[in-house]
């Protein structure tokens, strides 16, 4: 018998019991489904925060900290040799000379960090959390305006607020908070030192909707004086006191893992962006599993319903089986008919709950384009790949022809002249 044959004859076979061939592929349907849109809606969330990454973290910069340090998960205590290993250590004006000196680096910067109070609107006395942005010319201009422009590098007293303020400040459109001043009020890093002092800023821009929906990007130098301020430290984010981290840009973005090599040669640690996308990917990987694994379970408890078909065909079948021995079918033809016609029934339920589960998945898209991610406009919650697909459709197969062996190798091992005597 020609595979072409055995192929059609599974069908046939299959088709004669339409009830029961349903109810089968159904609970095949359920598992496809399941495993699908779940995958889709991990890999939508993973596409998402790559993307927010993306429009963060500029792909050809490095941030360095004067101690080496590990920035992977550490699984059991180990054994700490010499304790200066763990000293936070700081930035000399010597290290920034040597950084500066590394082929590929083009310039090096103060990484600024400082934590305000509040932030109002001129005119109002309402407060809002706020979460001060900072950075090089380079790293802010990654960010997308949704109305106004850029500050320069060397500016003073102007700011880009989230979108999320607009509501929060009462500001109708984004056009509107153009030129706009807003103060945010520092205080001390001691909590026994309750002095604040108030920063006066003018809106030059508004920052289309990210995670972050409190930031305020300031200009560098305007950040320095806060954090000083913050740590009362007049000679914090100088030569003589960088910092414990710095921003390394380098020349070309192709040179970025050469440069980074490099930095750690030097004693210093770093992490590039493409190490901190395999990370969150790896951390996505984990979650999918997570998320396919209700999917799983279903067609494992499918592929009973596997083993009850084709057990129920055989025994209805038994004098046809003996049959087909008689007139020279093979024990191989046998085995082979019923194997195909367990992969039958998972491929057509593989199908089925793929284009189920992407329909579902559009539906989803839809609904959370108008309602809860209405804000977010270019983020799809549920997102297939063609991998994706063929991996479902390869995974109900699979499992339906592991759960058809045992009734596949029942029919083979029939004794013709038994079969042919079964009423």
């Amino acid at each position: 018998m020609r595979f072409s044959d055995v192929i059609k004859t599974a069908f046939y076979n299959l088709w004669r019991k339409k009830f029961r061939t349903f109810l089968t592929v159904l609970a095949i349907i359920i598992g496809a489904v399941l495993i699908a849109l779940m995958t889709s809606i991990g890999t939508g969330l993973q596409r998402f925060i790559v993307d927010q990454f993306g429009l963060m973290v500029p792909q050809d910069a490095l941030t360095v900290y004067a101690t080496e340090r590990s920035f992977t998960y550490v699984e059991t205590p180990y054994e700490i040799v010499d304790s200066s290993d763990v000293v936070i250590r700081s930035f000399t004006a010597d290290d920034i000379d040597k950084l500066l000196s590394i082929e590929g680096v083009e310039r090096v910067d103060y990484n600024v960090g400082v934590s305000a109070l509040y932030v109002k609107a001129a005119g109002s006395d309402k407060k809002y959390s706020v979460s001060i942005n900072s950075g090089p010319d380079y790293q802010i201009k990654m960010m997308t305006l949704v109305e106004g422009n850029f500050f320069e590098e060397n500016a003073r007293g102007e700011c880009l607020i989230s979108y999320d303020y607009l509501a929060a400040f009462g500001w109708e459109t984004a056009e509107n908070a153009i030129g706009k001043e807003v103060t945010i009020t520092v205080g001390k890093a001691n909590a026994y030192n309750t002095e604040n002092k108030n920063y006066s800023f003018v809106v030059s821009g508004v920052i289309l909707k990210t995670m972050n929906a409190t930031q305020i990007v300031i200009p560098m130098d305007d950040t320095i004086d806060m954090a000083r301020y913050y740590r009362d430290n007049p000679n914090q984010y100088s030569l003589e006191q960088p910092g414990t981290s710095l921003l390394v840009k380098v020349s070309d973005v192709n040179d970025i893992d050469m440069v980074a090599d490099s930095i750690r040669e030097e004693g210093f640690s770093t992490i590039t962006p493409a190490e901190i996308l395999k990370e969150i990917n790896s951390i996505f990987s984990i979650i999918q599993i997570g998320l396919s694994a209700f999917g799983v379970i279903a067609l494992i408890v499918a592929s009973i319903g596997i083993i009850n078909t084709l057990m129920m065909s055989i025994y209805e079948r038994t004098r046809e089986i003996g049959v087909m021995k008689a007139v020279g079918a093979t024990t191989g033809t046998i085995r082979l008919l019923f194997t195909m016609e367990g992969v039958a029934l998972g491929f057509i339920g593989g199908v089925a709950g793929v284009a189920i589960g992407y329909l579902a998945g559009k539906a989803l898209n839809i609904i959370g384009s108008y309602t809860f991610l209405s804000d977010y406009p270019t983020f799809e919650m549920s997102v297939f790949s063609i991998d994706m697909v063929l991996l479902v459709i390869a995974v109900t197969t699979f499992i339906s022809l592991i759960a058809a062996i045992y009734p596949a190798n029942r029919a083979a091992n029939l004794e013709a002249v038994d079969a042919l005597r079964y009423e």
